[in-house]
Parts: structure tokens; C-alpha cells; sequence
């Protein structure tokens, strides 16, 4: 080869051939995750109900000879069944309702009866919502005609409230899908997560996938299975009692449940409603079952948290409603436990385990 033909070749540069490499890793890791993307929610949910429900899969398949298929099967139909289908059915409900509200409405046969007198002497917001509350069982039509634009910005949250709770059921259908099959192969699943982070984060991966699993289930019984149960024991009181709209304030319930701020308010209101518009009796027995709904938690956080909350209470909120800004309503769940989760991997990676635990061996290195 002559010394022309070697003078003008390129030398061999790695800084490029590396920066090549990984400009098409970068660039197949962000095609994946563009192929992925419609489905992270509900692979974020899946894997939350897996791991939550993992102990219960392990046993059922223990006595079932070890077939983790029929297993996995088994708690996916279930779930579906004690979960999905009540939330379906109360879905269906509160949508039949405002159709009848709707069509009475029209018909001119909708009546609002008139405020009681105590009203009045609510505090701070007593007097204009008498006066509202009255001019509305007077003439509800003229009432709307004055605040329209008021009264189609709360209707058409309503209707967005509803359509997002539908989207919301249809992932959560599909994030159980994807839990049963997570549970099917849990062991892989398992293996691959630990090893990955492993990879990730060197020896203190083990400890995080660790900190990872417990913080969902705690996240999962100890925030939102309380909230799921307080939801479900106040609208079979709404139900029994005949509450108009209760799947609306069910849902109500389930939010404010989640985002810890209690159901007091919805409580209140209802309470109220029944002892204006219901009997005696049945008054005295919702009174009495929403006392106790709303203590409830105060029983069962110390039993499925065991140890105390997972993480302030501050952080459930802002995961909470942040997920729901970006997700919809199965964002509620997903947000509280993905921020909850961040929080404690960031706090074990700041504070090491020897400084918060005290009685931790030290090592003589």
C-alpha cells in the first residue's frame, strides 16, 4: 500500500465508535419506551396489584400443587368480581341518575323542596346557600337561566369526573390482566427486577428491590385498601339510606379517602340531607353508620401498616392528586404509590441503613 493511500485513510477515533454506540442505544431506548407508553399506567398498576397480592398467590398455589397458572387465574376472576364489578355497577348507576335528574328536569317535574330553617345559621357560607337553596325550590329554571355559565362549568366536570372514571375502570380491567400474568411468572418477574437493579445500583440493589416491595404493600393495604374499604362501608350507607347520586359520592369518598383529608365533608353533607329529607330512624342509623365509617381507619391503618405510614402524609397527597392531574383517576392510586415509593428509595439512599438504625453491627473497616 503506498504512503498516499495510508496518509488518507481515517484513524481509528473510540471517542466516536463509543459515541456512536450509544447514541443508538439512546435511540432504541426511547423507540421502546415510545412503543410503550400507552401501556406504562397499566403496567405500573399491574405490577402493584402483583406484588400486593403476591403472598395471597403464593399460598393458593402451595395448595393448589404448585400451579401458579391456575392460581394466578384464580385471584385475577376474583379480583375482578369483588372489585371491578361493584365499581361498574355503581358507574352505571350514577350515570342512570342524572339521566332521570336530566329527562325530570325537562319534563318540568323536578322539584327541590324548600331549606330548613337552620341553614341560616351555618357558618360563613349559611346565608348564601339558603338563598340559593330557596330560590332553587322556587323556581329552579330561573335560577339556572341566571347562572348558566356557572352551572355548565359544574356540569361539564361532572361529565369529565365521570368519563375519566370509565377510562380509569377500563386500565384498572387491564392492569388486572396484567397482574394475573405477572403472577403466573412471578419468579422471573421477580429475578429480573432484582437483578436489574442490581445492575442499576450494585450491592445495594438487593436492599432496594426489597424497600421497593415492602413500600408498595404498605402503600397498597395501609393507604389505599383503608380508602377502597371506607368508600365501600359509606355507600351501602348511601344506598340503603337512598342517597340521590351515591356512586358520585362514592367516588368523592374514595378521593379524599386517598389523598388522607377524610370524609368529613362528604359525611357532613349527607348527614345533613337525610335529617332534612328522610326519617327519623333512618337518619339516626346513617348518622350513626358514617360516625363510624369515618373512625375506621383509625382501626385498620395500624393493623395492615403494622409499622406506621410508609411515608408524610404530604407526599400520599401530592402522588395522589398529581397523578390524577396526569393519569386520570387510576392515577390516584398509581401516583400515591410511585411517589411513595421514590421517597423511600431517595431517603435509604441518603440516610444509610447503619445511621438509621442504631443498634445496626458496625463494621470494623
Amino acid at each position: 500500500m503506498s504512503s498516499e493511500t495510508k496518509s488518507s485513510e481515517i484513524p481509528y477515533n473510540p471517542v466516536i465508535h463509543y459515541a456512536i454506540q450509544l447514541l443508538a442505544l439512546a435511540l432504541l431506548l426511547v423507540w421502546c419506551f415510545s412503543i410503550l407508553e400507552p401501556f406504562i399506567t397499566p403496567l405500573v398498576w399491574g405490577s402493584v396489584i402483583a406484588i400486593t397480592l403476591y403472598p395471597l398467590h403464593k399460598g393458593l398455589s402451595r395448595k393448589l400443587g404448585n400451579r401458579n397458572g391456575w392460581s394466578a387465574t384464580i385471584i385475577t376472576i376474583l379480583m375482578v368480581l369483588i372489585i371491578l364489578g361493584p365499581a361498574v355497577w355503581l358507574l352505571f348507576a350514577t350515570v342512570g341518575e342524572f339521566k332521570e335528574l336530566g329527562a325530570a328536569y325537562r319534563a318540568g317535574t323536578l322539584h327541590i323542596p324548600p331549606p330548613p330553617e337552620n341553614v341560616k345559621d351555618w357558618p360563613v357560607v349559611g346565608a348564601t346557600i339558603y338563598g340559593y337553596w330557596t330560590d332553587a325550590s322556587k323556581n329552579l329554571t330561573a335560577l339556572i337561566g341566571q347562572h348558566t355559565e356557572e352551572v355548565k362549568s359544574v356540569l361539564l366536570k361532572l361529565f369529565d369526573l365521570l368519563k375519566n372514571t370509565t377510562t380509569g375502570l377500563v386500565m384498572f380491567f387491564l392492569s388486572l390482566i396484567i397482574s394475573g400474568f405477572l403472577l403466573g411468572y412471578a419468579k422471573p418477574a421477580g429475578d429480573f427486577a432484582r437483578s436489574l437493579l442490581i445492575r442499576i445500583a450494585g450491592s445495594a440493589g438487593a436492599k432496594m428491590t426489597e424497600m421497593a416491595e415492602l413500600t408498595v404493600r404498605n402503600v397498597a393495604k395501609g393507604v389505599l385498601g383503608v380508602a377502597i374499604i371506607q368508600s365501600l362501608l359509606a355507600g351501602i350507607g348511601f344506598v340503603l339510606a337512598g342517597i340521590p347520586l351515591a356512586g358520585l359520592w362514592i367516588l368523592v369518598c374514595l378521593i379524599l379517602a386517598i389523598i388522607q383529608l377524610g370524609l368529613l365533608p362528604v359525611s357532613i353533607g349527607v348527614i345533613i340531607y337525610i335529617w332534612g329529607h328522610g326519617d327519623t330512624l333512618t337518619a339516626t342509623l346513617l348518622t350513626i353508620w358514617m360516625i363510624f365509617v369515618g373512625v375506621v381507619d383509625n382501626i385498620l391503618k395500624p393493623i395492615l401498616l403494622g409499622k406506621g405510614a410508609p411515608a408524610p402524609m404530604l407526599v400520599v397527597f401530592l402522588g395522589a392528586i398529581g397523578g390524577f392531574i396526569m393519569s386520570g383517576f387510576i392515577g390516584l392510586f398509581t401516583g400515591a404509590i410511585v411517589l411513595t415509593l421514590g421517597y423511600k428509595l431517595i431517603t435509604g439512599w441518603i440516610v444509610p441503613a447503619e445511621e438509621t438504625n442504631p443498634s445496626a453491627p458496625i463494621s470494623s473497616e
